[in-house]
């Protein structure tokens, strides 16, 4: 009879490991794994599932970015961006879809959304599209960086042609057909009707176009009225007024325009203050009790939406750019088109308002290298921003004139502005396929046994590159595009507490954030389809089961000589959950064969919740071994210990 010996796994703890030789696995990895994670214990176990937020699906296009935004008031709302061009706003309670914004950028660069949140509001950025900030005390408005919009009779929007406004309207039509700016917009038309067509909003309260938004500076004669117009009735140059005064109109600023638009598409008309003249008594900027518009021309249609004043952009307003953050209560600006090694930032406690003087370089001074070394990425950390760029990374401290920079000695940039995230005690991010843990003058590579799954990332859709951190699970997840794909086909799970790489993550992710549901704090996400989604809430993914697995590493015995031959018995293994838990194997006499073998199911442990003790008879004889555990529905824990039994022989059984 041939003794019994056992080979024995007794830690799973250190995770998953491509990077080793097959045949020289350190102990305690695994080598492949699917949709497990650590949780809060050490032993691999099956993910949670998605779970959708929202009953119906979002009504044109699919989610690509989603934040939730909270009022004053304490009402939570989801701000999410489509790729249709569209922002809409969803409310869980009534399960509705409201229009909040069209008209924006559809490339593939518009689709990635950078936001942070500043009293209130909520601001974002596309790098295509005016930076936006919304909802402050209403939890509805969204204007443009550097408008007017806060608090009622100050700082008021001119007019959003919203239902809210209907009651204090006199002339033209509601229009509700492909509006620029909520639900709806006003029309005037003088087809078939007079030569002249008008529409008055007479504010409840005066409206003050003056005074500066949260302490900038008040508004100068270079500042701007801006309102978005679209014809869909007639054609040729149409003469259009605006006109700005009290009530009674016995005392108003009024603006002549011709309008030829092209198409029908909704366009911008901007026209700086100095440009309206007093045609009639006294007008004063900061009591005005009545917006009007007046169509001249006949036979012709338009609709208006969306009237503000605004900062001069050009001058002292938001810059367009790619990168958002906040920082020492300043909105810092990067990614800026006409030059990306500069940032942007506003006076403090006023991101609406950037002074021309307020501007930092991050540059080696040599003109050719620093094009190619552009900023990719705006991180607040501790009392500093950190600045990523290509090639190198940087530091941004201070505030108004007395700010300075820093290169961090670290040789290395950073990929992705989605893709920073902050543990307890450093920051990871991805440069040049790889991940880093860095704390300000050092970092260390943490994602060596991964990296060849990290090999097939696509460089030139790096910015697509997402992650968020789970404290509950101590978990990170990370989602990024596949060499020729456009959108994050690969996840994977990074245990930060147990420095240990967990699985590959098969939901395709396009963006994370967090919000709280139900008084519970959650992560969310966007898959590119028309839901919310909760990520780890339920057993399945939006309806389809999990298939989730871990692969040990080949194992052949430590006391077995080059001749002996091998041969399997058994495999005990232990689980706990609800999943019915596969024991695959598959045999080699060489590592030459590794490549070729197939596995075959031995024993399926069966679906409880309770600890389990699976027991599968082999009876294979080959020098190596590999073995596989897994389930195709619902959850499951592999625990250990992990017994082989196995006896050696000079000659084939």
């Amino acid at each position: 009879m041939l003794e019994r010996r056992t080979l024995v796994i007794d830690d799973l703890s250190k995770g998953l490991n491509t990077f080793a030789p097959e045949t020289r696995v350190p102990d305690g990895f695994y080598v492949d794994a699917q949709n497990m994670y650590y949780g809060t214990s050490k032993n691999p176990q099956t993910v949670l599932g998605l779970t959708p937020l929202t009953t119906t699906g979002v009504p044109s296009g699919n989610i690509v970015w989603v934040e939730p935004h909270t009022t004053t008031a304490g009402v939570t709302t989801y701000l999410v961006g489509t790729t249709t061009g569209r922002l809409y706003r969803y409310t869980v309670s009534g399960d509705s879809w409201t229009a909040v914004l069209t008209g924006l950028d559809t490339t593939a660069a518009g689709l990635r959304w950078s936001h942070v949140p500043f009293r209130g509001a909520l601001w974002l950025s596309n790098g295509i599209d005016d930076i936006l900030k919304y909802g402050s005390n209403d939890g509805v408005t969204i204007v443009p960086g550097g408008a007017m919009w806060d608090s009622p009779g100050v700082n008021q929007l001119v007019a959003n042609m919203n239902p809210a406004e209907d009651a204090v309207w006199s002339g033209g039509t509601i229009y509700t057909t492909d509006t620029k700016e909520g639900p709806q917009a006003r029309q005037l038309t003088s087809v078939g009707g007079p030569a002249t067509d008008s529409a008055a909003l007479t504010y409840t309260v005066s409206h003050d176009f003056l005074t500066g938004i949260l302490g900038g500076p008040n508004f100068d004669a270079n500042d701007d009225f801006e309102i978005w117009y679209r014809r869909t009735a007639g054609a040729g140059a149409t003469t259009v007024r605006f006109r700005f005064g009290n009530a009674g109109d016995t005392a108003y600023f009024q603006r002549t325009e011709s309008l030829n638009p092209a198409g029908s598409s909704w366009t911008r008309l901007r026209v700086a203050r100095s440009l309206f003249p007093i045609v009639a008594g006294a007008p004063v900027w900061d009591t005005i009790g009545k917006f009007t518009i007046f169509l001249d021309t006949d036979e012709q249609t338009y609709q208006f939406d969306w009237a503000y004043w605004r900062y001069d952009q050009d001058v002292d307003g938001p810059p367009v750019g790619a990168f958002i953050d906040m920082y020492a209560q300043q909105l810092v600006v990067a990614g800026i088109d006409t030059d990306r090694v500069l940032v942007k930032y506003s006076d403090v406690g006023t991101p609406d308002f950037f002074a021309a003087t307020n501007t930092a370089r991050f540059s080696g001074g040599r003109h050719v290298f620093e094009k190619a070394d552009q900023i990719t990425a705006l991180h607040s950390y501790f009392d500093e921003l950190i600045v990523g760029k290509v090639t190198s990374t940087w530091t941004f401290s201070g505030t108004g004139s007395n700010v300075s920079t820093s290169a961090l000695p670290l040789t290395i940039g950073i990929d992705s502005h989605r893709g920073v995230m902050e543990t307890p005690w450093s920051l990871h991010y991805l440069y040049e396929n790889n991940i880093f843990g860095a704390r300000l003058t050092s970092r260390g590579l943490v994602s060596t046994n991964v990296s060849s799954l990290l090999s097939t990332l696509d460089a030139d859709n790096v910015q697509n590159v997402v992650g968020i951190r789970s404290d509950r699970t101590h978990t990170m997840y990370w989602g990024y595009p596949n060499i020729g794909d456009t959108t994050n086909a690969r996840g994977l799970l990074y245990d930060y507490q147990l420095d240990a790489w967990a699985s590959v993550f098969t939901p395709a992710i396009r963006y994370y954030t967090k919000g709280i549901v139900s008084g519970t704090r959650e992560i969310l996400a966007a898959m590119y389809d028309t839901h919310i989604m909760r990520v780890g809430v339920g057993t399945d993914f939006n309806g389809t089961a999990i298939t989730s697995y871990i692969t040990l590493p080949w194992m052949k015995p430590k006391d077995a000589e080059q001749d002996d031959v091998v041969q399997w018995l058994d495999a005990t293994v232990y689980k706990r959950g609800a999943a019915t838990m596969n024991i695959d194997a598959r045999f080699a006499d060489d590592p030459s064969e590794f490549s070729a073998a197939s596995f075959t199911t031995y024993a399926s442990l069966a679906s409880t919740q309770n600890t389990d003790k699976g027991f599968a008879h082999l009876g294979v004889t080959n020098r190596w071994i590999q073995l596989r555990l897994r389930a195709t529905a619902n959850r499951f824990e592999v625990l250990v210990p992990i017994v082989i039994g196995y006896t050696i022989s000079k000659s084939r059984v």
